[in-house]
């Protein structure tokens, strides 16, 4: 009796031991973003043990036929990897020293070889002496300062250009700013910076083409506008801008910081065709007759003639719901053109719903809406045309019981989700 309660006892002991050195890991993934085939979708898991401070961040391609997923990069200062449009040629950009950033690209069908180099380790990266990343990659580019918000959209000119916007900070003056080679600074802002891609020969005795940065420099978008985009934390997002093939559409906060008032958030279009125009023409800004609330979520629809957007009508009641709006023509919009009929004040008269990001369908046709109804996060679509619009939109996920029903979409559409972290990845 006595010797089978010593064996329990040493039992539970251990098992005891066992469970108090389990260290459990929590992965979070990001949105999934599909190629232009629909064949594979690109995404970032990264993985954190709490107990060890491990912090192991990857970028992965899961093939969408099969369900396999497989290593593109675990180089801690690779992040943003995009699609580039091409075939499968992955853009994404890599911190390196001195605080500047590098913008590779590779094709996704060689991920998973492995090779070393030392000579780029940077020496603030806590990276061991190898790491994967698809041994074809190459450096298309560099601009000396920390980028973030990473936009890409193909021109379809004489060239077949990439234009390729970023957001960097920025003196008072308008140019670069880099806090480990200039020191802190309070007087830095934000601001979008443009360039292009363009496919060059890389030797002379080579034919082989790839896509390198326009020899002209990056240019600083906001120059000499005094406004700032995008939002300073915690409010700036990458849904802050969007470029197209009519140029760039971009958020910023108008009216000084430091009074009673309450600051305004407008939509601004500044018009561009080649994205390597040195001359910027001035942002217009886009009034809505009628709604004087925060504007947020300006994106392109896919051919760039057109521009979506959500407003409030009240600027000081932040309970105010928001409104879809829709800039038809805007190649055409000049600032002092007034947007009397806006089809959306009678298109959702009866939707009392307040949507938070709008993206657009890849034919521009239609519109897909997040909202939040009964406290369940839902999925709406609705004619891009808003006049249509007779009743009250019904969600896609209309079976929803839970806010996180919908995350499984984001396999096949990249609309902006604020998602609450997840347990696990894909694959």
């Amino acid at each position: 009796m006595h010797a089978r309660s010593a064996s329990s006892a040493s039992t539970t002991s251990t098992k005891v031991l066992m469970v108090s050195s389990f260290i459990p890991s929590f992965s979070r993934r990001s949105a999934a973003i599909p190629n232009k085939q629909g064949t594979k979708a690109i995404y970032t898991v990264n993985t954190q043990t709490p107990g060890s401070h491990a912090n192991i961040t990857e970028i992965r391609i899961i093939d969408l036929l099969t369900g396999t997923s497989n290593l593109f990069s675990d180089d801690p200062r690779d992040t943003e990897a995009k699609w580039l449009g091409k075939g499968d040629l992955v853009l994404w950009l890599k911190d390196v020293d001195f605080g500047a950033t590098e913008f590779w690209i590779a094709d996704a069908e060689d991920a998973g070889q492995s090779y070393v180099n030392l000579k780029t380790l940077s020496k603030r990266a806590s990276v061991g002496s190898s790491y994967t990343q698809p041994a074809n990659g190459y450096c298309a580019g560099r601009i000396s300062a920390k980028a973030s918000h990473l936009k890409l959209h193909r021109l379809h000119g004489q060239y077949d250009d990439i234009a390729i916007a970023v957001t960097c900070s920025a003196t008072s003056n308008g140019s670069l700013y880099n806090p480990d080679t200039e020191g802190s600074t309070s007087e830095m802002q934000n601001a979008i910076w443009y360039t292009t891609l363009r496919k060059k020969a890389m030797s002379s005795s080579t034919a082989e083409l790839k896509y390198i940065t326009s020899p002209t420099r990056f240019v600083n978008a906001l120059r000499g506008t005094g406004l700032e985009s995008p939002l300073r934390s915690p409010f700036g997002h990458s849904t802050d801008f969007d470029i197209s093939t009519s140029g760039i559409v971009f958020l910023a906060k108008d009216g000084p910081s430091c009074t009673t008032q309450p600051a305004s958030f407008n939509v601004y279009y500044t018009p561009l065709k080649t994205f390597t125009e040195m001359s910027r023409p001035r942002p217009q800004i886009i009034n809505i007759k009628g709604f004087e609330g925060r504007s947020s979520n300006p994106v392109f629809s896919p051919s760039g003639n057109s521009v979506a957007f959500l407003k409030r009508r009240e600027l000081a009641d932040s309970n105010d719901r928001k409104r879809v709006i829709v800039v038809d023509n805007i190649r055409d919009f000049r600032a002092h053109m007034a947007i009397d009929n806006m089809p959306t004040q009678q298109s959702e008269k009866d939707w009392h719903l307040s949507p938070y990001s709008v993206a657009w369908s890849d034919d521009g046709k239609e519109l897909y809406v997040v909202a939040v109804e009964t406290g369940i996060r839902r999925l709406f679509k609705i004619p891009a045309n808003l006049s249509s619009i007779k009743t009250a939109p019904e969600p896609i996920t209309s079976d929803s019981t839970t806010p996180a029903d919908v995350r499984h979409l984001r396999m096949v559409f990249s609309a902006p989700m604020d998602l609450t972290p997840e347990r696990s990845s894909v694959g």
